[in-house]
């Protein structure tokens, strides 16, 4: 298993109180799934709070990118030891 870190950004720091978290994983769909696990049921308390439902998966609302590359255009799903997720909330704006 590698030793990873997924880094929370903008509001997602401040619902879930924390800027990241450690993990320990070998691919891409275990280390979604531990981190839905861990807090995903607080986000979705929070956004709740604020007027906002969701039933999906964090992955499925936020923008996620493993060392630095988006996850919709990895081809390769296994993680290297000290590898980072960074998990950004949706934006607009313009």
């Amino acid at each position: 298993m590698a030793s990873i870190t997924v880094r929370f950004y903008s509001i997602y720091r401040l619902y879930l109180g924390m800027d990241r978290l450690s993990l320990q994983a070998d691919d891409l769909g275990d280390a979604l799934a531990q981190m839905e696990e861990r807090v995903g049921p607080r986000l979705r308390e929070q956004l709740q709070m604020r007027g906002i439902e969701l039933d999906q998966k964090m992955q499925d609302f936020s923008l996620i990118l493993v060392n630095g590359i988006n996850i919709r255009n990895l081809g390769e799903t296994k993680l290297r030891e000290g590898s980072v997720l960074h998990i950004f909330p949706p934006s607009a704006g313009g």
